[in-house]
């Protein structure tokens, strides 16, 4: 587990704020053409990546930009979510587990992981999230030399992708990262996934920022059930962490938890999120990157989401 306090945050922000934005940018390429490289070495018997990590944890970006560093390094590659093989829905949805591996129709998905893995053309799904129904959409075939990354949540669990690790790579990212506070206290890496989401969701799914806190307790109880327990299986684990996120998300949230503050009932479970807004200093947000993954939660990104 890496740790940066916010001392050493707002110094480089203040000292060398162009040179600490490429430093932070290129610890996570780092990362991945590590990663790139060894799936590159090993891409004749596992043409598969399985990538997984919790939610917030910057599992489309890391996907995307995999797929380009393969295919510079001369592999035709293609991201699948597992997003769009979700089972269809119809009538009450107030007593559905959303985070639970049943919202996948894992039959179906383990036919097209194989036929995919032996070059076998299948029809991909796409699902619509606005009418809960999925269509076939688009044929696909593996070419030989081809790698493709299935990332989504459940994408480690065997359960729902099969005891594939014959065949594929498995990959797991979230934030690795503690901030350690003016008073020594450690802000946990979730609050930080718990801080991403709510950037995402208040600007691009209407979502209140009540509604995410609420809805990030299910979320982690999904997490514990069905994320961790399967992490071991990772041949990868990615960081991605950016050091200088919160500085670029604070002048947008700040605001929001004081809006708050004082009729959401279990506010005082995220006043350390208050805390150490309060402590860290600001960074507009234009000088951001376009492929990192800040603009995934941000948004501006040049990655097609």
């Amino acid at each position: 587990m890496n740790k940066i306090s916010v001392d050493k945050i707002n110094l480089n922000l203040r000292t060398d704020r162009k040179g600490f934005i490429n430093e932070c940018e290129r610890e996570y390429d780092s990362q991945l053409l590590k990663t790139a490289s060894a799936i590159s070495d090993r891409s004749f018997d596992r043409p598969i990546i399985l990538l997984s990590g919790p939610s917030g944890s910057g599992k489309t970006t890391t996907a995307l930009r995999l797929e380009k560093l393969l295919e510079n390094l001369g592999h035709p590659s293609k991201t699948l979510s597992l997003d769009n093989y979700f089972l269809p829905l119809e009538g009450d949805l107030e007593n559905i587990d959303f985070e639970a591996p049943e919202r996948i129709d894992i039959p179906f998905l383990k036919e097209q992981l194989e036929a995919i893995a032996n070059c076998k053309e299948v029809l991909l799904p796409d699902f619509d999230f606005k009418t809960q129904r999925r269509v076939l959409k688009e044929r696909y075939k593996r070419e030989k030399n081809e790698i493709v990354v299935i990332e989504g949540i459940h994408a480690l669990n065997p359960d729902v992708t099969g005891d594939g690790d014959d065949f594929s790579n498995n990959i797991y990212v979230s934030v690795r990262t503690r901030i350690i506070d003016k008073d020594g206290v450690s802000f946990h890496p979730s609050k930080i996934r718990l801080i991403r989401r709510i950037i995402r969701d208040t600007q691009f799914r209407a979502r209140s920022a009540e509604a995410v806190l609420e809805h990030f307790k299910s979320v982690e109880r999904g997490e514990n059930l069905y994320i961790m327990p399967f992490k071991q299986r990772a041949h990868f684990e990615i960081d991605t962490f950016i050091g200088y996120e919160l500085s670029v998300y604070k002048d947008y949230l700040m605001p929001m938890l004081l809006e708050i503050k004082d009729s959401y009932s279990d506010y005082y479970k995220y006043e350390s999120l208050e805390k150490m807004f309060e402590q860290i200093d600001s960074l507009d947000h234009s000088l951001v990157v376009k492929n990192s993954v800040v603009r995934e939660f941000y948004g501006g990104s040049e990655l097609k989401y």
